[in-house]
């Protein structure tokens, strides 16, 4: 989510909206992926359920704005000691890229929620999870609570397979991205092969935008209802104001 405001009102407003934090804890842990831990009293005693987002805001600090805010969803989030630590894709292509790869610990920062992002089955059955580096906190806090079998495409393999082991998401189906998306065909026939595992599983995608779409159509063609298929685009190239990164 992206949100852009001029004028001291506004920004006003804003500002009473969000909660100070800090950020306590910045490590590299892969090619343009930082883990990052944030505390802040807002965060205490929150209802968070996997798949609930954080929004920081990533450009504005003063009262006359502008403000950029972007929404992460959180691998774990402990309302106890209002710690919350999101797996973030540094891709530099974006305000919210360029704030976490100047992240320090011991920066302020300000924070919003935790609000309703990625909306899992409220049953508690199987589910079958896609999407991309800029899913891969959500892929962990869903794999934490949840039996889930996940399909991801990526840059590298090898990378993404030492990162998630790490958040112990082992089981896993990696899919390199090739030119002109033709990958694209191989995590079609990877998510279907999950589903048919489990035809009761509900197919939860993110990530991509043109990705989430095919996947959409591929999974009503093979007979699954569109209201079990919840789709959650994080981003699509040269567009703002999606749900994640």
């Amino acid at each position: 989510m992206t949100t852009t405001a001029h004028g001291r009102f506004t920004s006003l407003l804003l500002d009473l909206a969000t909660h100070e934090a800090e950020v306590t804890r910045v490590e590299e842990v892969g090619a343009g992926l930082r883990w990052v831990s944030i505390v802040g009293d807002g965060l205490r005693k929150a209802a968070w359920t996997p798949g609930d987002v954080v929004q920081v805001v990533v450009v504005g600090e003063t009262l006359l704005g502008p403000w950029e805010i972007r929404s992460y969803t959180p691998l774990a989030l402990d309302p106890a000691t209002g710690t919350a630590e999101i797996l973030w894709h540094v891709h530099g292509n974006g305000p919210g890229s360029d704030w976490a790869a100047s992240a320090v610990g011991g920066a302020p920062c300000r924070v919003v929620g935790p609000r309703r992002g990625v909306r899992l089955p409220a049953s508690r059955g199987a589910l079958v999870f896609f999407g991309d580096e800029t899913s891969f906190s959500t892929a962990v806090a869903v794999h934490r609570a949840r039996d889930v079998r996940v399909v991801l495409e990526v840059e590298s393999v090898e990378g993404a397979r030492a990162v998630l082991d790490r958040f112990g998401l082992v089981d896993v189906v990696l899919v390199a991205r090739e030119p002109g998306d033709a990958h694209l065909a191989e995590v079609e026939r990877a998510v279907l092969a999950a589903h048919r595992v489990g035809p009761d599983a509900a197919p939860v995608l993110t990530g991509k935008a043109s990705s989430v779409q095919r996947l959409h159509r591929a999974l009503r063609g093979a007979g699954v209802q569109g209201r079990r298929i919840s789709s959650v685009p994080y981003w699509a190239p040269g567009k703002k104001g999606l749900k994640g990164h």
